[in-house]
Parts: C-alpha cells; sequence; structure tokens
C-alpha cells in the first residue's frame, strides 16, 4: 500500500508530465507520441498498484491520453489538445481535493 501523501506527490508530478504535452505539441517535437505513451504506461501501472486510490478520473485520464496520442499528429489541432490537457490537469487536481479533505 502506498502512502496517501505518496499517491498526492505522484499526482502533482502526473499533473506536470500531463502539461508537458502541450509545448511539445506546440513546437511540434518530435518524441511527444513516445511521451505521451510513457504517460499512459505510467497512468495503467498506477492503477494496478494503487487499487485504493483508483476511482473515475484515472480511467478518465487514461482515455483522454489515448485520445491525445491518436490527435497529436494532426495539424492546426493546438485548441483541441489544449483543451483536452488543461481539461486532464483540473479532472486531477479536483481528485488531489478530495483526497486531501479525507
Amino acid at each position: 500500500m502506498i502512502a496517501k501523501l505518496d499517491y498526492l506527490n505522484y499526482m502533482h508530478s502526473l499533473k506536470g508530465s500531463i502539461f508537458k504535452i502541450l509545448p511539445l505539441y506546440e513546437e511540434g517535437v518530435s518524441t511527444l507520441p513516445d511521451h505521451i505513451n510513457s504517460v499512459i504506461f505510467e497512468v495503467h501501472n498506477v492503477k494496478e498498484i494503487t487499487p485504493e486510490y483508483d476511482g473515475a478520473w484515472i480511467v478518465q485520464t487514461h482515455a483522454i491520453l489515448n485520445g491525445l496520442l491518436k490527435e497529436c499528429i494532426k495539424e492546426d489541432n493546438k485548441p483541441f489538445i489544449k483543451s483536452k490537457v488543461f481539461g486532464t490537469i483540473d479532472t486531477i487536481e479536483k481528485q488531489i481535493q478530495k483526497l486531501e479533505q479525507e
């Protein structure tokens, strides 16, 4: 079992990894799909080792990351990418706040 504080620290780190998608997309960095795949891999595996903290937020995050993997190869898709990145960060932040109140 992972301590709640460690899990909260992970979630803050995850927000940073997700935010990084936006500048990588804006700059046309070729490793963007690799970065997204890395975050997907991480989220998938964290879900398996932290079932006590599992919730709808992690399913939503996983699904959006999978979608971003497909959308990031399109040009002129910044508004959509930005919306999904900030929406996902907001979802994670709400989960952080919920856990901090427990």
